[in-house]
């Protein structure tokens, strides 16, 4: 299914792409398309793109050095061993100093829960104004990604430039999606909603009637 939508979002995080070391956060339910959105923003643009998991931190770390070895064409890097944050963001923020340049972190509250002191390292990065490349976190846990950013008592409260909550698309453009009518969008829309991964499993079927079937009954 084509990139549908999202046009507001998509405007905001290129207006904070051209500003230097700008910080996003992205959140909202699981299945919503906060992926979709950072893949459609980030595919003409140098990105470093991070999908955390559960895993110990030196795991997240070796991986996290792997994507920033295949981005820069430095394969050194897959054989060194980080055991600092800051030294990852030097290496990103250290490739071509004079271009634009975004890291994602997806996931962002798996990567918290192994090492629990990094909002204290990106936000040394903020504060220092040391943050040479565009940021952006993202989440599906909402109660965590509110606490890491709106909870006073947390490292990252006030220092994002903007908060982006994904809602459900809205039903004008499941038409599109599913290449219906008027009428017929209605229908669909009020048995999918606006999540755009359930419009991608209804897609496979031929119509409502059977998705309904097979995928709910």
């Amino acid at each position: 299914m084509n990139f549908i939508g999202r046009k507001e979002e998509l405007n905001t995080l290129e207006k904070e792409f051209r500003r230097d070391g700008s910080f996003v956060v992205i959140y909202g339910r699981r299945r919503i398309g906060k992926t979709t959105l950072i893949k459609e923003f980030i595919k003409d643009k140098q990105a470093f793109y991070f999908l955390a998991t559960e895993e110990v931190e030196s795991q997240s770390m070796k991986r996290l050095a792997g994507v920033v070895a295949r981005v820069t064409g430095n394969s050194m890097l897959q054989r060194v061993t980080f055991t600092d944050w800051l030294d990852l963001f030097r290496e990103i923020a250290n490739y071509r100093p004079e271009e634009k340049k975004v890291l994602v972190i997806d996931e962002f509250p798996y990567l918290v829960k192994s090492c629990p002191s990094l909002p204290s390292v990106i936000q040394k990065l903020l504060n220092e104004k040391c943050l040479k490349f565009n940021l952006i976190l993202c989440g599906s846990s909402q109660q965590l990604m509110q606490g890491y950013i709106l909870d006073r008592k947390e490292p990252l409260y006030g220092l994002a430039d903007e908060i982006i909550r994904l809602t459900p698309i809205p039903v004008q453009y499941i038409g599109q999606a599913l290449g219906c009518d008027a009428q017929k969008a209605i229908e669909e829309y009020a048995v999918w909603g606006g999540i755009p991964r359930y419009w991608e499993l209804r897609a496979d079927y031929k119509d409502n009637e059977t998705a309904t079937e097979k995928l709910l009954l």
